[in-house]
């Protein structure tokens, strides 16, 4: 066992075997790091820990009671976290299981995209990388629960069961048997686009009649206006209530949200879609999933911007436009053309309202002056006054 400072924290190493035999020399050492680091966060790693007797537990369980809240045990084996789960323990203390490693060497890719690229793994399962700078605790961590939570409400989405790492990333694994992600699928025969984006959108407002319960999920708009928060370093008072004022606007609503909807994270297989990257989900206005193809739609145009995307730059500018007005006219088929350019217009105001959290939950996606210019954007409009939300 050894036992490091680190910032404010107190890193205790758990090693071996803890058991009857060595249990109470362990417990002593423990005790005097506490009692000699007061006031420093104990974090116990248990990256080489091999077996623990209920003889360890109960020095754990000391240990909880003398510092009279949960400790964190971090990095356990699969093998030790049954013994944990199996005596309760995960009840009474913050145990994380240490996360697989994988390599991606040799593995075909599937698809690419803002947040990450997708795998084959295996003739079962799929891969799901994320960037380095997607954030772990305010995206990943959540995505197995919100995908369960979705499939509990008949949402067509692959169940992710295996959180890893890959190098400095993290992963996560579905369980998706020939599958391909549906950006892949239309550049690979284009003759296609306006089939497939037709089943897209008929998906997605299939998605957006299923209602949730209250409490079940995030709901995006309560969650979006109490994140406002981050943004006190980067704008006024008066600005960041501006902002408020468009998530304001928004009809409150329970439908079940993707919070990142686009071709992209569709897999498509055996003939029908299914979601993945459920990360950013909750309950709410149709309009957060509406955003997420708006924004694909609205660089179209951007030479650079597009080249920038692996999954823009298999599509040409008039490729992308098409897929746009194909959704759109789709999702809301029977409606005249005024109040599809009504609802464009409602759409690209929250669009770029939404991307702003981009300069904050992915650091460096945005430049400091794409930030300025998307914020100067939303004033201007909030400031001409904006309209209720027609749909």
């Amino acid at each position: 066992m050894s036992i490091n400072e680190k910032n404010d924290k107190l890193e205790i190493r758990l090693e071996g075997r803890i058991d009857s035999n060595n249990a109470p020399d362990v417990e002593q050492e423990i005790m005097n790091a506490l009692d000699s680091n007061a006031g420093k966060e104990p974090v116990f790693d248990a990256e080489n820990l091999e077996y623990i007797s209920s003889a360890g537990l109960r020095v754990l369980m000391k240990i909880r009671k003398k510092l009279n809240k949960p400790v964190d045990v971090i990095n356990v084996s699969r093998d030790v976290y049954d013994i944990f789960e199996t005596t309760g323990f995960t009840d009474l203390l913050n145990v994380k299981k240490a996360y697989r490693k994988i390599s991606i060497d040799g593995l075909q890719l599937l698809g690419q995209g803002m947040t990450g690229n997708v795998y084959r793994m295996d003739d079962e399962t799929v891969l799901k990388v994320f960037h380095p700078n997607i954030s772990f605790d305010l995206l990943i961590s959540k995505e197995n629960k919100k995908a369960k939570n979705a499939f509990v409400y008949g949402v067509p989405t692959a169940i992710p069961y295996d959180i890893v790492k890959v190098g400095d990333c993290y992963g996560i694994v579905y369980e998706m048997i020939k599958s391909k992600d549906l950006a892949t699928v239309m550049s690979e025969d284009k003759s296609k686009i306006e089939e497939y984006m037709t089943m897209f959108a008929k998906t997605v407002r299939q998605m957006h009649s299923i209602h949730v319960e209250a409490g079940k999920l995030d709901d995006l708009k309560t969650a979006s206006i109490q994140a406002l928060g981050y943004f006190k370093s980067v704008m006024t008072d008066e600005e960041i209530q501006k902002v408020k004022s468009v998530y304001e606007n928004i009809p409150d609503s329970n439908v079940f949200i993707h919070g990142d909807c686009h071709m992209g994270n569709a897999m498509l297989q055996d003939g029908e879609l299914m979601f993945i990257d459920l990360s950013s989900g909750g309950m709410g206005h149709p309009i957060f999933d509406m955003v997420s193809m708006y924004s694909i739609y609205e660089r179209a145009d951007n030479d650079k911007a597009r080249a920038a995307s692996p999954m823009l730059r298999l599509f040409s500018s008039d490729e992308i436009k098409k897929m746009w007005d194909v959704f759109i006219h789709t999702y809301f088929e029977g409606k005249d053309d005024e109040f599809i350019k009504e609802a464009e217009k409602q759409i690209a105001l929250f669009s770029v309202t939404r991307r702003l959290f981009m300069y904050v939950a992915l650091p460096g996606s945005l430049t400091p002056e794409q930030f300025n210019a998307m914020k100067d954007r939303v004033i201007s409009s909030v400031d001409a006054g904006i309209d209720p939300i027609c749909f």
